[in-house]
């Protein structure tokens, strides 16, 4: 579940936001649209706990992440927030199977090979998970952002601008992908775009 009160954030006086409240049920999805400049990262960076509202609370399965210290922060959202970037973050030095065990020790999940080999199958990374991020092709490095971002079974999927350089095949394939791995934890996926091709993949939108 998530909830967002009356929440505003400023970079400076002439950059300031004020964000209309969300309240998802478990396992809701939400797709917010908008242009360049509009708010689309920060409010993404807001729900992830990357920033604080300056006012307002957000609640993520009745916990509210606004004011909570960082270390503690950093503890809850290892095991209950999942983002995907728009470029893939992965460590260029692991193999795409110790990226993924990575994650899941930062999450604090022990019992790490049946997950992370049931993703890799599911998602098609099977066949390179020895492989290290910078010889996979470019739809191989958007799943393993996915993967990266879900495999610990976050409360909430966070995924920033997830297909802006995709072409429409690869486009509907990952929002699929997405729409999947989320229903499987029953987590609330978020796509924050500017992309209105997947507008009418979902049936509950926030136009910014």
């Amino acid at each position: 579940m998530l909830k967002t009160v009356d929440v505003t954030f400023s970079y400076t006086k002439e950059s300031s936001f004020k964000f209309p409240n969300i309240k998802l049920t478990s396992g809701q999805s939400l797709l917010i649209l908008g242009k360049s400049g509009i708010g689309k990262t920060t409010l993404l960076h807001l729900l992830a706990g990357i920033l604080s509202p300056d006012n307002g609370n957000i609640f993520i399965n009745d916990t509210d992440i606004s004011n909570m210290g960082s270390k503690k922060l950093d503890v809850f959202r290892g095991k209950n927030i999942g983002i995907i970037f728009q470029n893939t973050i992965a460590v260029s030095s692991l193999t795409i199977y110790e990226n993924l065990q990575a994650r899941m020790y930062f999450s604090g999940i022990s019992k790490q090979k049946e997950v992370i080999e049931n993703i890799l199958e599911q998602l098609d990374l099977a066949s390179v998970k020895k492989q290290k991020p910078n010889t996979l092709s470019t739809g191989q490095l958007q799943r393993l952002g996915i993967a990266l971002g879900v495999i610990h079974k976050p409360a909430i999927i966070l995924a920033d601008e997830p297909t802006s350089s995709l072409d429409d095949e690869n486009c509907e394939l990952v929002i699929e992908l997405l729409k999947s791995q989320a229903k499987k934890s029953n987590a609330n996926l978020i796509i924050i775009t500017h992309d209105q091709r997947i507008k009418n993949s979902f049936s509950n939108t926030l136009a910014l």
